[in-house]
């Protein structure tokens, strides 16, 4: 498991968020990305509050109604459950947050028209944030994955 302070310096190795935060938006922001998800798996609502009070104070009542929707929902499963899951909602398409073979990854189901699926996953092995993959890439190798139920 990456610590929260781990995965800031790898994610500002890759984007340099600390030296150009004006490159990055709200939506974007890898720095608030991750921690979002750290706050959400570990179910440290306080951690991410007084990020975004003293980065975002102008979003932080709208963020924190998603974020406590998204919280409510929030599931860590097996992998075979996750497979049954998948196959009971018919879901060919997972969204996560970090890299999907980032085993902390936050995922939320997607079923995507299968002649469409090609186009969803076009460069997705290299992304590295708001990544999508297949059920099947996502598990490869994990015990468990987190999941937004919908």
């Amino acid at each position: 498991m990456t610590t929260l302070e781990q995965r800031l310096a790898q994610l500002d190795k890759q984007f340099e968020f600390k030296e150009n935060p004006e490159d990055f938006n709200f939506e974007l922001n890898p720095e608030r990305l991750a921690y979002k998800n750290e706050a959400l798996r570990t179910g440290d609502r306080d951690l991410y509050v007084s990020y975004l009070a003293e980065r975002y104070p102008n979003q932080l009542g709208h963020e924190m109604t998603h974020f406590d929707s998204i919280a409510s929902s929030l599931i860590q499963i097996s992998k075979e459950d996750a497979e049954q899951l998948f196959l009971e909602k018919k879901t060919n398409l997972l969204k996560s947050d970090l890299s999907y073979k980032d085993p902390d990854a936050i995922f939320q189901m997607k079923n995507v028209a299968n002649e469409d699926l090609n186009w969803h996953l076009d460069g997705h092995e290299t992304d590295i944030l708001n990544v999508n993959s297949t059920p099947n890439e996502a598990l490869d190798g994990k015990e468990s994955i987190w999941l937004v139920r919908t």
